[in-house]
């Protein structure tokens, strides 16, 4: 059941974020969906599994992440993202992460407005130059990996859980099946720009088992380091 629910949120988000007129409303409510459901279908875990995933997690929060979130973001963007994450109620950092807005989207909207009104007589738009090109492309590989964040944080819990129970712990290979990508990887889904970030998220899930919440950082970071050619498409 997990992994169909993650299939159908990915399916309906990868649908999504493909169609240029997708607008933040609909990727926000598509975000929503996924967080609130991957935590409801999320098995529950004895008292024992979740004291010690709790003290896992403490364990590394003060530690400092390798890679940064913003680090190919232009100041503007910067700017942006710390102004949603700041406006956002949410009390945890990676419910925080899950659901704020996209800090491109605003440039973003800016950026379609001038295609139009530039637009060459005859012409819906004008064509895109490598630099907005290259804008876009950040844009949706920022969509792909915020959309993996609460899977990632998810799928660490359960692999904590299902792999230290008394009785009939599963194993990596067990726990890596039905997740929407096929394991072990493969270089097609490596390249794919919908499926690189859940390979991230399954791969990083396993390896800080339990720490998920206090590693959603690291993972978004992690993610957004995916080459950012993979999701450039040359304006023609």
């Amino acid at each position: 059941m997990e992994a169909k629910m993650y299939a159908y949120g990915q399916y309906f988000l990868n649908n999504a974020l493909t169609k240029n007129k997708t607008d933040n409303k609909t990727l926000n409510m598509l975000k929503t969906i996924i967080f609130k459901n991957m935590f409801l279908i999320t098995p529950s875990i004895t008292i024992v599994g979740l004291v010690l995933s709790s003290l896992l997690a403490t364990s590394f929060t003060a530690n400092a992440n390798t890679l940064s979130i913003t680090a190919e973001m232009s100041p503007e963007v910067v700017a942006e993202y710390n102004k949603q994450l700041a406006s956002n109620s949410w009390p945890e950092m990676h419910t925080k992460l899950a659901l704020m807005d996209n800090p491109y989207a605003k440039q973003y909207k800016v950026l379609r407005k001038a295609l139009r009104k530039e637009a060459p007589e005859g012409k819906r738009k004008r064509l895109m130059t490598h630099e907005e090109s290259l804008f876009m492309a950040k844009k949706m590989r920022f969509d792909y990996c915020q959309a993996s964040v609460s899977f990632f944080v998810d799928f660490s819990q359960r692999a904590f859980d299902l792999s230290t129970t008394e009785q009939n712990p599963l194993t990596k290979e067990q726990l890596m099946q039905g997740n929407g990508v096929a394991y072990p990887f493969t270089e097609a889904e490596k390249n794919n720009p919908s499926t690189r970030p859940p390979q991230i998220a399954l791969d990083l899930g396993w390896k800080y088992k339990g720490q998920g919440k206090a590693r959603a950082k690291e993972f978004l970071a992690t993610c957004l380091a995916i080459p950012v050619e993979l999701y450039y498409k040359e304006d023609k």
